[in-house]
């Protein structure tokens, strides 16, 4: 074992007894031959050495160099008899809500989850307009040679862009006048593009109105800028290269996502007089990123084409992988890019629910065994993932196996994890133990037990009840096993000797040779102390010592708590805590209403909104519902309970729920074309006709309704 260099000191090892390095003399270090007694460590479980014999010794010229190799982290702490505890060393992240744990692991405070920006970047906003366009008036002899042009221009493209037509007839001229008027012409349309798609329906004459505006990409960016900085800062602007097509787009990127909020609610749709009054299009640009294991993303990525398949038919999303280019380096980002909220939120549950991997289990019961955490266990599972080529992930916190891979691969290795548990399962017997038999009987049996079977053959469990011992080994062992409670529970011998209750574990009563000790004078065995951690319930925290049967109840300390678990077992307490700490305060904390979402939020009476930082879904924290922009909370609940004044309202406000998300939606002028700003769906208000993007629905309109007006003829 390393020597500590600050026993020696001036100031001296603060740690004391308790520090995990040797504590030598300085005239003693001077002999490299020396024999040196280990401590005795208080917790000597976490030795790769579990034997409970005596103190072994070990030359002092075994051990490296401890100036070069190690440092005392606890030099300088003057006679503390225990690392001081930071401000921060109780508070734990968990799922990005930030909880902060006193003694005991009961809680102190809860900071709910909020939107992280290297996580989901939720500032940009996509920029749309239309190009200048131009209409051209075709005049033709007949209505015949009209109507068959007017079908030919309005199946065809010029220059990529989807022609708008309209047929005109002026009877009280002599002969009749027939025009076709063609809209969203691209600017540099000429005569013979248009006369060339008429074919032998050719116009008698072709004219052209002005351009719809006339100003530079660079003058129209410049006025975009100076209009969104109106709302909030502009960090970055970002034009889109030209491509082909009727729309110009850019990025801007402002500060915090509430100023990017409110320029779509407030600008999108706004006429901009560069545009010649043409409308530009705001939306959220959101992108949610992921790391994720590489043999993982290996096995996914099927299913992550079909999640992005999915959303063709709706709005745009992209769902792209960058491997590292590091070898060294065993994860792969993925982006989520989506220019709505609704959607990116749904794809990222889907992927976050494609992540979680499919649970191993045997009928019901999740297929698990100790063999897992060791070497050999690991191994195992390496060499049968790869077999069926399925990737395998060991969660020992959860103690639960995901797999990842094709779903008949996956069979295959589940059928293989059954047969391997059910065959160690073999050589387990469980022996309930009487509660009308006395605690020091059965101290007395399982002494003897541990004695002859050692602790790995013999375990003791207090989490169920009746308590049970468990007995991993032949059948022989566990009918000696039997025996031995049959005797020891018999009328009183000889050799039943008292043990004194300050020898016992406080938990299993058996005799402890290398105690962990309380600050109240108690003693534990490790995994005594675990389990009463680790399946502690409701009023069970925060976790307070058993001894003195169960009359000490002094509470532990975090500082010991952390002594005396591992990481996982710490982790494992403090999310049982966290979970119960929010399960027993439901005025205080709720859980997301997404499905299968567990992020937190705090309940509040001004009913601000939460937006959740792992589905994205935006949260009255008033109600519990998903944001309901322009409604209070009882008008919502109302509407969602078909109350019968709402929908009263609705009828004679023309109100109408969003067919694609349900929120309701009101149009007070303009166009059939309607955008629901809760999910970015764009819909024709005749006939609730659901599309991806506003050209098509424009389309859809001009061939099923006649127009985009209810009346009368709109402008191009």
């Amino acid at each position: 074992m390393p020597v500590c260099k600050y026993y020696s000191s001036q100031t001296g090892c603060a740690r004391g007894d308790r520090c995990y390095y040797q504590h030598i003399p300085l005239d003693k270090q001077a002999h490299q031959d020396a024999e040196i007694r280990v401590p005795n460590l208080r917790h000597p479980w976490r030795s790769s050495d579990n034997n409970s014999a005596a103190p072994a010794k070990t030359p002092l010229s075994n051990f490296p160099d401890p100036v070069a190799e190690v440092n005392c982290r606890f030099f300088s702490l003057g006679t503390l008899s225990q690392p001081p505890k930071s401000a921060e060393s109780n508070a734990r992240d968990l799922g990005g809500t930030l909880v902060k744990f006193g003694p005991g692991g009961d809680v102190i405070s809860v900071t709910p989850a909020t939107v992280s920006a290297a996580r989901l970047h939720m500032c940009n906003v996509s920029c749309t307009w239309y190009q200048p366009s131009k209409i051209a008036t075709l005049e033709f002899t007949s209505s015949q040679s009209m109507e068959e042009a007017a079908r030919k221009l309005g199946n065809a493209k010029i220059l990529d862009r989807t022609l708008e037509c309209r047929t005109a007839v002026n009877k009280k001229a002599k002969p009749w006048q027939c025009y076709v008027k063609v809209g969203n012409l691209d600017v540099s349309t000429t005569v013979k593009m248009l006369k060339d798609v008429c074919g032998q329906q050719r116009p008698r004459a072709v004219t052209f109105a002005a351009n719809s505006y006339s100003s530079s990409a660079e003058k129209i960016g410049q006025a975009i800028q100076r209009l969104l900085s109106t709302v909030g800062t502009v960090k970055t602007w970002t034009m889109s290269p030209s491509t082909k097509g009727t729309q110009s787009r850019a990025t801007a990127a402002f500060s915090t996502m509430e100023q990017a909020t409110k320029a779509v609610n407030d600008l999108n749709g706004y006429k901009l007089p560069q545009l010649g009054g043409s409308k530009i299009f705001l939306s959220h640009m959101i992108r949610a990123k992921f790391s994720i294991l590489s043999p993982m993303h290996t096995a996914i990525s099927s299913d992550l084409a079909n999640i992005k398949h999915s959303f063709r038919s709706n709005n745009y999303l992209e769902i792209k992988s960058y491997p590292s280019t590091d070898k060294a380096h065993r994860f792969t980002t993925l982006h989520i890019i989506s220019n709505t909220a609704h959607d990116v939120g749904r794809a990222k549950a889907e992927v976050e629910k494609l992540l979680n991997g499919h649970t191993a289990r045997g009928g019901r019961d999740i297929i698990w065994h100790e063999l897992f955490l060791k070497p050999e266990g690991i191994a195992y599972l390496n060499d049968i993932g790869k077999q069926h080529n399925v990737f395998i992930y060991r969660n020992a916190r959860k103690c639960i196996l995901s797999l990842y891979g094709e779903e008949e691969d996956k069979a295959m290795v589940e059928s293989a994890l059954i047969k391997i548990v059910d065959d160690l399962a073999a050589s387990t017997f469980n022996i309930d133990l009487d509660e009308r038999v006395p605690e020091a009987v059965c101290q007395a049996a399982y002494r003897r037990i541990v004695g002859k079977l050692g602790k790995t053959g013999a375990r003791l469990d207090l989490t169920r009840s009746p308590k049970k011992i468990t007995i991993h080994g032949p059948s022989q062992d566990a009918d000696w096993a039997k025996a031995v409670l049959l005797e020891e529970s018999g009328p009183a011998t000889p050799n039943k000797i008292h043990v004194e209750e300050n020898l016992l574990c406080a938990v299993c009563w058996c005799d402890v040779q290398e105690p962990y000790n309380t600050p109240c004078g108690h003693v534990y065995h490790q995994e005594c102390f675990v389990n009463q951690c680790l399946s502690a319930g409701d009023k069970d925290i925060p976790i307070r010592c058993l001894g003195s049967s169960g009359n000490c109840q002094a509470v532990i300390s975090f500082t010991d708590l952390e002594a005396a678990l591992t990481r996982d077992q710490l982790d494992k307490l403090l999310e049982n805590s966290f979970t119960q700490h929010i399960r027993t305060r439901p005025s205080k904390y709720q859980y997301c209403p997404t499905a299968d979402c567990d992020q937190v939020y705090e309940v509040s009476d001004d009913g601000r909104i939460f937006t959740c930082s792992t589905c994205v879904t935006s949260i009255c924290t008033k109600c519990g519902a998903v944001s309901h922009e322009g409604l209070t909370c009882d008008q919502y609940k109302s509407a969602a309970l078909g109350d019968d004044a709402f929908a009263e309202w609705k009828e004679k406000n023309d109100a109408r729920d969003c067919p694609k998300c349900g929120c309701t939606i009101q149009k007070s002028e303009g166009c059939n074309h309607m955008e629901c700003k809760a999910c970015g769906a764009h819909i024709c208000w005749v006939c609730m006709k659901v599309f991806g993007i506003g050209s098509d629905t424009y389309a859809h309109m001009r061939e099923e309704h006649g127009g985009f007006y209810d009346r009368g003829y709109g402008d191009y």
